[in-house]
């Protein structure tokens, strides 16, 4: 590969990559709707990689990675994955508002800063707790509430458990949301936030819906709803 890539061109390498995943044929019209771009400037795009080496591509042709282009876009794509599992795995960040900024981030970043990013979402991923360390249990509630939770609550050894395990009469505090985006958004607006009690009223049969009072307030949950919400008894 003779140069060093441009941003906009690493981009189309990694469109191409990724609409290579989904079918068998990149045409140029894909690559133009990916991008949201005219079919010129993916011209002058192709051409230039081409010249690189990294494409091959015939007038009115499908366009096809060369082994030098895949293993460029590999190195893009796990650059971004990298940034984008942090961004939405770690800090929690929704889906979209995660992939728009990986993709702003990805170009800037020092291969150091990335590998750091890379090893710190490994050894939370890999960590032997089975939800969330404590630890970031506490950042995130803190991002929540603007407190520290040792504030409003303490651990004590206390059994902790999914909402939908609870028992029908039993009390529990909310210690994280494992729910994503609008899941998400809609249990903080309804109240279920972290170190809220909430207290089971009532299962319907095979235990869907389950009914709770949150704050004085009777809410319905479906149980995939409440199997997203990490408890603690109290």
């Amino acid at each position: 590969m003779s140069g060093v890539l441009t941003e906009s061109l690493e981009d189309y390498l990694l469109d191409i990559f990724l609409i290579g995943m989904k079918k068998k044929v990149v045409r140029l019209k894909d690559i133009a709707q990916s991008r949201k771009v005219s079919l010129p400037s993916v011209t002058n795009a192709i051409r230039v990689l081409s010249s690189k080496g990294l494409v091959n591509h015939e007038e009115y042709g499908h366009v096809e990675l060369t082994d030098a282009g895949i293993e460029e876009a590999k190195r893009v794509y796990e650059r971004h994955k990298t940034i984008y599992k942090f961004l939405h795995n770690i800090l929690g960040i929704d889906e979209e508002l995660a992939e728009s900024e990986a993709h702003k981030m990805e170009h800037d970043l020092h291969e150091k800063t990335l590998m750091l990013l890379q090893k710190f979402t490994e050894f939370v991923e890999k960590s032997p707790v089975k939800e969330n360390p404590l630890w970031l249990e506490h950042f995130r509630y803190f991002v929540e509430t603007g407190e520290f939770p040792e504030c409003k609550h303490t651990e004590g050894g206390k059994p902790r458990m999914k909402l939908s395990e609870m028992k029908v009469g039993e009390n529990a505090k909310v210690i994280s949301i494992q729910a994503k985006g609008t899941l998400k958004r809609r249990l903080l607006d309804m109240g279920i936030i972290p170190g809220t009690t909430v207290k089971v009223e009532k299962k319907a049969p095979l235990g869907d819906p389950i009914d709770i009072v949150v704050k004085h307030y009777h809410l319905s949950l479906r149980k995939d709803e409440a199997s997203s919400i990490t408890v603690e008894g109290i």
